[in-house]
């Protein structure tokens, strides 16, 4: 799993600051924060998905319904 959710990131390329958070309520965008869960819930992108590195393997497909979607990955704060 882990193997084909970097697939479907790699496909995608890069994605701007600007352009997340002028898509924040865009549905078609999945905005994925893979920070461990005290750091998500000191701050992260409203409207994102906190699924720490460490459990993507096992939770993706949980959390991820549709891996055709845009997924957005991020590791920082909102910064």
């Amino acid at each position: 799993m882990k193997t084909e959710l970097r697939e479907t990131i790699a496909h995608g390329g890069t994605i701007s600051r600007e352009e997340i958070l002028a898509r924040l309520e865009d549905r078609a965008l999945v905005i994925l924060n893979v920070m461990p869960k005290e750091t998500f819930a000191n701050c992260h992108i409203p409207g994102s998905i906190n699924l720490p590195i460490v459990d993507v393997e096992t939770m993706a497909r949980q959390l991820i319904a549709n891996f055709n979607q845009e997924i957005a990955v991020y590791c920082a704060g909102a910064t």
